[in-house]
């Protein structure tokens, strides 16, 4: 199987929300790895709001939820602030924080919220790509996805990145964020693709990084 991109410009203006969300679930996974007992909380208080029909009982609940979700924040960001820092827990203890206040807010308004960390790395993320024409000869990039891994050919260069470097892909309506090599990230969009079918694409990438894991 096979699977080939051609990049074009990311000049599409939904693309920076989408882009957002990509960013916060990669935070929110390395938060539920470093730091499970702080989600547990969160997954059951969103459980129990969700069976709760009564508007103001559950505006009520938020509250004081947030309160405990802001405090149990706190108690994993302090260890993290603390030399040598943790950045995991550092960017954990802001996720608590965050949801905390965010249960604050008029009931129905808390989606358009995200961390404020994957914001500004967006930002920096689809500037990175703005700033290039892809039109032009000289920009001309081609990934292709195959059985030995990742092929990027960026005019007469060629790199290679084989699934052992890969970590994780994430998904949106008009992204994929491949996460490789550490903290690197590529940010694919479908429309850019030319050779494969689109619904197979994350399957055939989870297979190849499980199986060299």
């Amino acid at each position: 199987m096979e699977f080939i991109f051609c990049l074009s410009g990311y000049d599409d203006p939904s693309l920076d929300e989408e882009t957002v969300q990509l960013l916060s679930k990669r935070l929110e996974a390395r938060s539920r790895e470093e730091v499970p007992g702080l989600w547990k909380v969160i997954d059951g208080l969103n459980a129990y709001a969700a069976k709760d029909s009564g508007r103001e009982k559950r505006r009520r609940r938020y509250r004081i939820w947030g309160v405990i979700l802001i405090a149990l924040g706190i108690f994993v960001l302090v260890p993290g602030l603390v030399e040598p820092r943790t950045p995991v827990l550092i960017a954990a203890g802001v996720v608590g924080i965050v949801f905390g206040f965010l249960h604050f807010l008029p009931i129905g308004e808390k989606s358009s919220s995200a961390p404020a960390a994957s914001r500004r790395e967006a930002a920096k993320l689809l500037s990175q790509r703005r700033g290039v024409d892809w039109s032009l000869p000289e920009n001309r990039t081609e990934l292709r996805f195959d059985g030995a891994g990742l092929s990027v050919l960026a005019g007469e260069k060629e790199d290679a990145v084989p699934y052992g470097e890969m970590t994780a892909v994430y998904e949106t309506e008009r992204l994929w964020l491949l996460l490789y090599s550490g903290e690197k990230a590529l940010l694919l969009q479908k429309k850019d693709m030319t050779a494969g079918e689109l619904e197979k694409f994350v399957p055939y990438l989870q297979e190849n990084i499980g199986k060299q894991r």
